[in-house]
């Protein structure tokens, strides 16, 4: 019967099916089941004590009383499935992020208002934090992307608005800072390292914080000739440091020093930037992890139900979340 549909009622057919199974929550059944069946019973996360009891379950979510500091919570404390009233159309939601869907086509697809859909996908975010790489090793290109920064949807601009995007203009004619500096560093075998500084032009004091201690003993850092970085390098005796010069795009002596990578990594950056017109910078790191870990998944064939496993892991997206929205401030190191 199927094969005799023409192809809009086959695709129609198939829309209705697929949003009858996000209703039902199988994917997140799924996934919470993967979750326990690794984690076991969820840590306190008050107090992080491991020693809890289960404490039946209330909407269909299991509830937990922490030994140590008497506290209750639930399976969904701290992710950001908590205090969420439409779980249904969460499985929704996450393959509308997918498709790289805007926040209105999203409230439209859904029936959810803009508000909703604004919360949820930085409460989504604001779990990624804890798929950083904290190390890299080997040989590690670096390079930094500058992004305008944005005010989007700030109401007290302190200058004219811009009619478009071309009207920016880098760090001229004044001393504000106008750009956003994406620290990129990635390993030649795979991680991504993604760090968002506002800044005007990055320092060594800068490249040192943004990188922290995540360079191994040993790394062979590859960079263009940029003075910060070889100052970087400098003070930190621990790592390798190989340069060429930007102009040539390569060592003309060793053709393996170069960052293609990292320009290849940066020009993705911006094709998966450019369809939400301007991202603000109150909230640039949440979206470059977004890359990064959407950059991982597409590796896997289950990427719904991993997005649902990576939030159910995060007991602290809920506090992250609430962070970025109550210090509406530009990422700063």
């Amino acid at each position: 019967i199927f094969s005799g549909l023409g192809f809009e009622q086959q695709q129609a057919l198939l829309d209705e099916l697929l949003q009858e199974h996000e209703l039902q929550g199988k994917i997140i059944d799924a996934a919470t089941a993967d979750v326990l069946a690794t984690r076991g019973k969820k840590p306190c996360p008050h107090c992080h004590n491991t020693k809890v009891y289960k404490r039946g379950k209330l909407n269909n979510v299991q509830m937990y009383q922490c030994r140590y500091c008497d506290k209750w919570y639930s399976e969904t404390t701290g992710t950001p499935l908590w205090d969420i009233k439409l779980k249904s159309k969460w499985q929704g939601y996450l393959r509308c992020m997918e498709k790289g869907m805007s926040l209105k086509a999203i409230s439209e697809e859904l029936g959810i208002c803009i508000r909703t859909s604004f919360d949820w996908r930085h409460k989504i975010l604001g779990s990624l934090d804890r798929f950083v790489p904290q190390t890299l090793s080997g040989v590690v290109e670096s390079d930094e992307l500058e992004l305008a920064l944005s005010h989007k949807g700030a109401r007290d601009l302190e200058r004219a608005p811009r009619k478009r995007g071309t009207d920016f203009k880098r760090n001229t004619g004044t001393d504000d800072v106008t750009v956003v500096q994406v620290v990129t560093a990635v390993e030649r075998k795979g991680e991504t390292f993604l760090k968002a500084v506002e800044s005007k032009r990055l320092t060594s004091q800068e490249i040192d914080k943004a990188f922290g201690n995540k360079l191994a003993q040993g790394t062979v850092l590859v960079t263009d000739s940029h003075v910060p970085y070889k100052s970087y390098a400098k003070s930190n005796p621990r790592i390798k440091h190989k340069t060429f010069i930007s102009k040539d795009h390569t060592d003309k002596k060793d053709r393996s020093i170069h960052v293609q990578a990292v320009n290849k990594k940066h020009k993705e950056l911006r094709d998966f930037l450019d369809p939400f017109n301007g991202v603000s910078s109150k909230y640039p790191q949440n979206y470059l992890n977004w890359f990064a870990y959407a950059d991982k998944l597409r590796q896997t064939k289950s990427t719904l139900k991993q997005w649902i496993v990576g939030g159910l892991s995060a007991s602290q997206a809920y506090d992250l979340f609430w962070l970025f929205k109550e210090n509406a401030v530009n990422i700063r190191i």
